[in-house]
């Protein structure tokens, strides 16, 4: 089964921190759990649209950005993603990441051999 990343925004750094060290003590490793702080207020700039629209996370998201979290991007919130090998490691890691009252939590396709 291809590894699939589970994607939770926080509207605070300090939230998604803390959601990092619990997904950390339930045993996921420190190499499968990354953070983004997101800090445009109001529209991206005009200098961020070339990132935007290329994927700045790199091939761990699949999709379109701008559909899926863009709408919510409003002054500082961070992205906490997950990369999970199996349907319990998805559940586990969706159960953790609600704890910490996330706006949004998804679920997308990984690439293999991806680094979060």
């Amino acid at each position: 089964m291809a590894p699939r990343i589970v994607a939770g925004l926080f509207q605070s750094e300090g939230i998604a921190e803390d959601a990092c060290h619990r997904l950390k003590t339930e045993g996921v490793p420190a190499g499968d759990i990354g953070r983004k702080v997101l800090k445009e207020i109001g529209r991206p700039p005009e200098t961020m649209e070339p990132e935007l629209e290329a994927g700045f996370l790199g091939p761990l998201l699949l999709g379109n950005f701008r559909e899926t979290f863009a709408p919510y991007i409003r002054n500082g919130e961070t992205l906490v993603y997950v990369q999970a090998a199996t349907d319990e490691q998805v559940e586990m890691a969706i159960d953790v990441l609600k704890l910490y009252t996330p706006i949004e939590v998804r679920v997308f396709p990984g690439a293999e051999g991806a680094d979060p």
